[in-house]
């Protein structure tokens, strides 16, 4: 009987933009592969790019198992109506493997797979983006994902994070036995290094002008990204020689798009939407600018590190990891409080001031995503959790 593995998300952009090469590696593996998420809402991607996802899927055989996972704790006839779907298609298609990640994925996966754990010998996986009672959250955070996560824990084969905190938390809290520490999805980091773009091509496809200074910010627009901080800092640094492109889509795109022109700003601050090619536009950036409240391992800050660019980012766990990496790095100053606007906007008059510390800055962010965020790194890693598990 051939070898089945079930991967599980809340929506199906995480599937597509951190799952992919787990795909591959479980196919190369012997496995047959079946997607669990919602494809209908809750996607950060846009709906065609979920609809060219699905047909991505569908053409490598891969059965595509629509849940309709919610993204609040209070909907709970969606919760338990997912967990029902999942454990009716793993009663009638046993699985070596269940890998699920996000809070509501980790929930809905876990339980519905409690019983094939004895019953087949299934392994979980639980792939944590994030803990979301991580330092800062607050009690409300703590009391109810903190007992959750350590509860269902009991029921995972293998934890995997993707930040140090997360990863001793996992360790020294819920004292589970088979922890492991991923460095996210990684990224081709000569890939993007090699990206050759004529930048008054990208900036007419992204809608900027091609006279300015490119200050750039990748992420949803929703009030976790904290893309508001972003707008201020870049209207208190009072640069006429630059312009602000945010790439993301979201909830907050036309109150962010209001407070642009509100700050008398709304020339210079340009709302790019999705892309898929946003890469291009790294490559024509001159700055990246980071400022969430919260992140597990950010997939955008790792990309403008492997495309050379000097990196303004939150103090936060995640990012500390991606530009602390090393005792002596450059780039640790310029991790900020998550909400200190001045401090933003003088350390984008620095480097925007200085090329050669902007140069120094990205060659060193450069080299440290290839040592240590890379996706060849990142292959390796899964590939061996993956045949452990198999054993």
């Amino acid at each position: 009987m051939k070898k089945h593995a079930l991967l599980i998300a809340n929506s199906a952009s995480m599937i597509d933009h951190f799952n992919k090469d787990n795909i591959r590696i479980l196919q190369d593996m012997g496995y047959t592969i079946s997607v669990a998420a919602n494809f209908q809402e809750g996607n950060s991607s846009t709906a065609e790019r979920i609809r060219s996802f699905a047909s991505e899927l569908a053409a490598q055989d891969i059965e595509i198992i629509d849940l309709p996972i919610p993204r609040k704790v209070t909907e709970f006839n969606k919760t338990f109506k997912s967990i029902r779907i999942l454990k009716r298609y793993m009663r009638s298609h046993p699985c070596q493997i269940v890998h699920t990640q996000t809070p509501f994925g980790g929930v809905v996966g876990r339980l519905a797979a409690k019983k094939f754990r004895r019953q087949d010998k299934t392994k979980v996986i639980y792939f944590v983006h994030g803990f979301h009672f991580f330092h800062g959250a607050g009690i409300k955070n703590y009391l109810l994902y903190y007992n959750v996560e350590k509860w269902l824990s009991h029921i995972t084969d293998c934890l995997i994070t993707l930040n140090q905190e997360d990863y001793l938390a996992a360790k020294q809290r819920f004292h589970h036995p088979n922890v492991h520490y991923v460095p996210g999805v990684g990224v081709d980091t000569d890939v993007i290094a090699s990206l050759s773009v004529d930048k008054n091509d990208v900036c007419r496809r992204f809608g900027l002008p091609t006279d300015k200074k490119i200050i750039l910010t990748v992420a949803e627009l929703i009030p976790r990204k904290n893309v508001e901080t972003a707008i201020r800092a870049f209207a208190k640094s009072d640069r006429d020689d630059a312009v602000l492109a945010i790439c993301g889509k979201g909830a907050l795109a036309e109150s962010l798009a209001q407070l642009a022109q509100d700050l008398q700003i709304g020339d210079r601050v340009f709302f790019a939407g999705y892309h898929t090619d946003v890469l291009d536009l790294y490559r024509c950036a001159d700055l990246f600018l980071f400022t969430s409240f919260q992140e597990g391992l950010s997939v955008a800050v790792m990309q403008a590190m492997a495309a050379g660019l000097p990196i303004i980012a939150s103090d936060i766990r995640g990012d500390r990891d991606l530009l602390a990496a090393e005792p002596h790095t450059l780039s640790k100053h310029y991790l900020l409080p998550v909400k200190d606007v001045n401090a933003y906007a003088q350390k984008i008059n620095k480097i925007l001031n200085d090329p050669a510390l902007a140069q120094s800055l990205g060659q060193e962010n450069q080299s440290n995503c290839r040592k240590y965020f890379d996706i060849s790194l990142v292959h390796k890693l899964m590939t061996k959790i993956y045949t452990d598990l198999s054993v």
